[in-house]
């Protein structure tokens, strides 16, 4: 068995069934977009095809050149491309891929997960990079000064299916072939070298897909992924946000799984407060809706008080979505969360990594001081050094002796 290493930092302030195939053939850029920009509820860019008939996962339905706020010394385009729903069914996702004026030899790719966390379009980074309001710019100017290629996707999906975990790894997976299939990237197809990141929301997508890359995306070549503040167990998240300060992501979270799992009857669960929380939810981003409803508990919302999270039905739905069921991961993991963390739980993080442990898996366990926003920010220096050292083969890709 390979060994876990724990590290403790210094605290830092501040904060479709589809076949399982490559894209077929290598796509060109296609005009310059000059259009406004425009979300998808409004821009044709993002509509879904009338047909997925002999489209595979990956392959890209159409591109376009485009302008992204705060960066520069690269060149963006985006794509639209066959990914999957929940159940399998076919649907197209974009992404944004980003190419350094001077690039890494030989070529390598990043994928970068931001935490989405919403159910609405306007809230996707593909939107939101565009407009110059994108969170995130920063670590991704801080990928792209590496020399890699940078694919960041919109992993929900048009249906912004958040919290529903293979959702979230498809769309990542896919994108990442998408990437690989395009030819203005300049990359090596299959056999470029990859690396994943992405923390809290983006670390779903990002640790998920390791897991699924195995069954879902045999060919890629996966090097590593750093996750950081993953919420393992969204049951226990939303359990754990119910009636506290950040009830909102709580209630959204639910919304979005409901969107996956029809099963769960969410119609029926709301009272007549529920369905206007809801509607309002799903046209907002996490900044919104986030600190919206201090200390309101979801059992104001439904019909009677019930607890829906307590239901047999959604529970063993939380379960299907947790970490550690998508597979065997493909490549080593990155986990990093501050030990003071308020919104995930960093116990179920410590759980997963000791499970890979006992399956062989390689790990590197990282606990920094302080809540999640300081971890987001301490953090991700040491993951992008790890991935540069998955790129070069250098060093120790994890150990799990100290994790108990």
């Amino acid at each position: 068995m390979k060994l876990v290493r724990l590290i403790s930092t210094m605290w830092v302030a501040g904060s479709l069934s589809i076949t399982s195939i490559a894209a077929t053939g290598p796509v060109m850029a296609s005009e310059p977009d000059r259009t406004p920009v425009l979300s998808g509820v409004a821009d044709p860019f993002y509509a879904q095809p009338q047909s997925f008939d002999g489209r595979h996962p990956g392959e890209i339905l159409r591109s376009r050149s485009v302008t992204i706020q705060r960066l520069s010394q690269f060149s963006a385009y985006q794509v639209q491309y066959v990914s999957a729903n929940t159940v399998g069914a076919p649907q197209a996702n974009v992404a944004t891929i980003l190419r350094p004026q001077r690039m890494s030899r030989p070529a390598k790719l990043v994928s970068f997960q931001p935490p989405i966390d919403t159910l609405s379009y306007d809230c996707d980074p593909s939107y939101r990079l565009r407009t110059g309001s994108e969170g995130d710019v920063g670590k991704i100017a801080a990928l792209l000064s590496k020399g890699w290629v940078v694919v960041v996707p919109d992993f929900l999906g048009p249906d912004h299916e958040w919290v529903a975990g293979y959702v979230e790894a498809k769309g990542t997976l896919d994108g990442i072939r998408a990437a690989e299939n395009f030819t203005p990237a300049g990359l090596a197809g299959a056999a470029t070298p990859v690396g994943m990141i992405g923390y809290s929301g983006g670390a779903r997508g990002t640790e998920f897909a390791n897991e699924l890359a195995s069954t879902y995306a045999p060919e890629l070549n996966l090097v590593g992924a750093a996750s950081g503040g993953l919420a393992v167990d969204v049951g226990e998240v939303l359990e754990h946000l119910n009636g506290g300060p950040a009830a909102g992501i709580a209630f959204a979270g639910f919304f979005g799984i409901s969107r996956a799992y029809p099963a769960i009857g969410l119609d029926a669960l709301l009272n007549q407060e529920g369905q206007q929380l809801r509607r309002t939810i799903g046209t907002q981003c996490i900044e919104q809706f986030a600190g919206g409803y201090p200390n309101k508990r979801i059992e104001s919302f439904t019909v009677g008080g019930v607890n829906p999270w307590a239901l047999p039905r959604v529970r063993d739905i939380f379960a299907q979505v947790a970490g550690g069921r998508y597979g065997k991961p493909k490549s080593p993991s990155y986990f990093y969360v501050g030990d003071k963390d308020e919104l995930v739980v960093p116990e179920n993080m410590h759980r997963l990594a000791r499970a890979y442990c006992k399956e062989g898996d390689s790990v590197t366990y990282v606990v920094l001081q302080g809540d999640h926003r300081a971890a987001d920010v301490a953090g991700f220096p040491g993951a992008v050094t790890w991935l540069d050292e998955r790129f070069s083969r250098k060093g120790e890709a994890g150990s799990c002796s100290t994790l108990s």
